[in-house]
């Protein structure tokens, strides 16, 4: 799902993405601080460049399609969902990557990219797509503070009381990565991990939302001890620290659809 229109910082980014795969280092030079925050590091625009144009094996070139895309005006920054396919288009395995940038004097100051390690990784040859998206199915609340809302559902999630509180922020049904699911069926994505990981605590490290179409993401920090095996890696009794960039559609008020990519990798390498 994309708007038909950009504006802003949209424009920008929509414009730096086209240059980065177009290995046009003029126009993405532009286009950014000399400065910026790169997925948690301080580097020169340069550094990013090249960042960006090997972060595939030698000689693979990654087309990236954008399925959707959050803007917040007040922020000055967007979030955003790609498709992603290393390779020729017509044969390759596809993954997702969720992109947060946000911007200065319009021009790109801190990017934080979160790719589906294990969908890059399978033979799967599609990825799940966003729907386009209808007025009905944003069902705009004005007297809805999105943030406020986020920030009590995860404070349900902190406090465990998913399955009294869920119905107030998701639809009886709602989509996850593709996977259509009930409340009862969606609540244990995330207890199952609390159980795995002793002290589980979800902590809000960026948070984007725009009201017109009713949408959030948000880049989430998690931190606790495990004490069972959990995302393919048994305790060692060390503590974890890893990431979640996620976005949501609402439908009247509640959670219909959910995108997620966890930092995997980073887990497992804590682990390791």
């Amino acid at each position: 799902m994309t708007s038909t229109s950009a504006t802003g910082v949209e424009s920008v980014f929509r414009s730096l993405i086209q240059h980065l795969d177009e290995q046009d280092w003029d126009e993405v030079e532009r286009s950014v601080q000399p400065i910026i925050d790169y997925n948690g590091q301080s580097m020169s625009a340069t550094v990013f460049f090249a960042c960006e144009s090997n972060s595939l094996s030698p000689g693979m070139k990654l087309h990236r399609k954008l399925d959707m895309i959050i803007v917040d005006n007040s922020s000055n920054a967007v979030a955003a969902r790609y498709i992603n396919i290393a390779g020729s288009p017509d044969s390759a395995p596809e993954f997702q990557e969720i992109i947060f940038a946000s911007f200065v004097e319009n021009r790109l100051a801190r990017w934080q990219s979160l790719r589906d390690e294990a969908g890059s990784e399978s033979q799967h040859s599609t990825v799940p797509r966003t729907p386009t998206l209808t007025r009905d199915l944003s069902s705009k609340h004005d007297e809805l503070d999105l943030k406020e809302l986020y920030k009590a559902y995860i404070t349900s999630i902190n406090e465990k009381t998913m399955e009294r509180d869920f119905e107030r922020f998701c639809q009886p049904e709602l989509q996850h990565n593709g996977r259509r699911l009930t409340i009862t069926e969606y609540i244990p994505l995330i207890s199952d991990s609390q159980d795995a990981i002793q002290n589980l605590h979800f902590y809000i490290e960026e948070l984007l939302v725009d009201e017109e179409t009713q949408q959030i993401a948000a880049r989430l920090e998690f931190t606790g001890i495990p004490v069972r095996e959990w995302g393919g890696a048994k305790p060692n009794g060390n503590s974890v620290k890893f990431h979640e960039n996620v976005m949501y559609q609402l439908h009247e008020g509640k959670i219909a659809r959910v995108w997620s990519v966890i930092e995997l990798n980073v887990y497992l390498q804590q682990l390791s």
